[in-house]
């Protein structure tokens, strides 16, 4: 049996303060992310020590004391369980809840409150119009999905009404599906494309609670090599001169492709998302923490200097245009770089492969941050994997944590010296450049708040 408590940083209350949870594991591959009922500001949170909440938050000692027992509680399971001979992964999550539940988890036992009715909207059928089945798709996932991609939903919406106003989920067939995707392919679609399409049906069927024919299983789809800069092309970024709304956006991009970020986690980012942690042959370091918004796990790594630079000059808030706008910026940044290296521009729509030659700039995109970084950091750790998985957050969070930041957090630093020993970006406007290791009376109030 392994208990970490893990402060959940992405939803916190007006208050500032932010969700405790107990990432619990147990033999039999069983995990549950049990509710501790503590919230904390991420300044007074102290996974490492034993008083875990510091004694200047209010109510510490109650906090800590409740902590204590969900500990004491969970552990009695397992022991009472060795005693009776049972194994460990025959205990169950409502062994562990009942336990919990009897010692009043720090003093409060949980009340049943009655779950009042609510009306929800009327049943969809299989005749119902596909805008309706996007609406409601979209109403579900609201809070689960980027709004880029909810917004995927309409483009198959108008796509259906264009090859036939008459169709509806209750006479797709077969044949019907194979019209339509050869439909799709004639329009220039690629596989990636249609694969969308494939799973809006999919989403539907299980909307009016129909099984999934095995005829509408997952498209196997092709994907052409993405583009990723160069050392040399990174550094050309870094040096040139530009405008404040380019310098803006390529703020963002060294961010990205530093910490390894998507657009939708970098949107997501504030400043209580970076504290600082005691690395090994670093001292304090800044480090971000956040979970990921496609895969749900966390993701724990340190700012490099650069990325810390670029962290501190926007006070922990970037100015971030539209994924649209950003895309666009980045090609007028990538021509003012000189990035006009030749780019093979792949692309699969059925049987057909098509091949574009294009110059870097007009390829680059937000995604291109990623993939950069990610060999970049191959690159610079002499072709470590496990090093560029844990950056990408690909490593699950049963073995992601602060062990694993103080083991792999020097080593991702290491890597970025390697690759980029001099990265320094120019600064693009008259923002004050403010090293976090210095004075606290120099750093932004966020950042004196942090490191107190």
């Amino acid at each position: 049996m392994e208990l970490i408590f893990r402060q959940r940083l992405d939803r916190p209350d007006k208050a500032g303060r932010a969700n405790i949870f107990g990432d619990l594991h147990w033999a039999g591959g069983h995990r549950w992310k049990m509710p501790t009922g503590v919230k904390v500001l991420p300044a007074h949170w102290q996974p490492t020590k034993a008083k875990r909440i510091h004694t200047s938050a209010p109510d510490a000692n109650q906090l800590n004391l409740r902590l204590t027992r969900l500990l004491a509680a969970i552990q009695g399971v397992f022991l009472a369980a060795e005693a009776a001979g049972k194994a460990e992964a025959d205990v169950t999550q409502g062994d562990i809840e009942e336990a919990i539940h009897s010692v009043g988890a720090g003093g409060q036992r949980r009340k049943v409150v009655p779950v009042p009715e609510i009306s929800g909207p009327s049943p969809l059928t299989p005749n119902a119009t596909w805008p309706e089945f996007s609406e409601r798709w979209q109403a579900e996932n609201k809070q689960l999905l980027s709004e880029s991609y909810l917004r995927g939903a309409n483009q198959v919406v108008a796509a259906l009404a264009e090859f036939d106003p008459k169709l509806r989920l209750a006479t797709l067939t077969r044949e019907q599906l194979a019209k339509y995707t050869a439909w799709l392919y004639a329009q220039g679609k690629r596989d990636s494309t249609v694969q969308r399409h494939y799973k809006f049906f999919r989403d539907c069927l299980r909307l009016v609670d129909q099984a999934v024919p095995r005829w509408l299983s997952k498209l196997t789809v092709r994907y052409g090599r993405s583009p990723a800069l160069r050392t040399s092309e990174v550094q050309a970024l870094f040096a040139v001169a530009v405008e404040d709304d380019l310098a803006e956006e390529r703020d963002a991009f060294l961010l990205q492709m530093l910490l390894l970020l998507r657009d939708v986690d970098l949107r997501a980012v504030r400043p209580h998302h970076v504290t600082p942690h005691d690395l090994p042959g670093y001292g304090p370091t800044l480090c971000m923490e956040l979970f990921q918004e496609k895969t749900g796990e966390p993701v724990l790594i340190p700012l490099p200097p650069a990325a810390a630079t670029i962290w501190q000059r926007y006070g922990g808030q970037l100015p971030l245009a539209s994924q649209q706008e950003r895309n666009r910026r980045l090609k007028y940044l990538g021509r003012a770089a000189g990035l006009t290296r030749e780019f093979v521009e792949v692309g699969f729509s059925g049987k057909t492969r098509t091949e574009e030659v294009r110059p870097m700039y007009e390829v680059l995109s937000t995604h291109t941050a990623r993939h950069t970084g990610a060999a970049l950091l191959v690159l610079g750790s002499e072709g470590d994997q496990t090093l560029k998985e844990i950056a990408l957050g690909h490593v699950s969070a049963s073995v992601y944590g602060y062990d694993t930041l103080e083991r792999y957090g020097p080593q991702l630093l290491q890597a970025w010296e390697r690759v980029l020993p001099a990265a320094v970006p120019t600064v693009g406007s008259t923002r004050q450049e403010i090293p976090y290791r210095g004075l606290k009376q120099n750093l932004p109030p966020v950042f004196r708040n942090i490191l107190s």
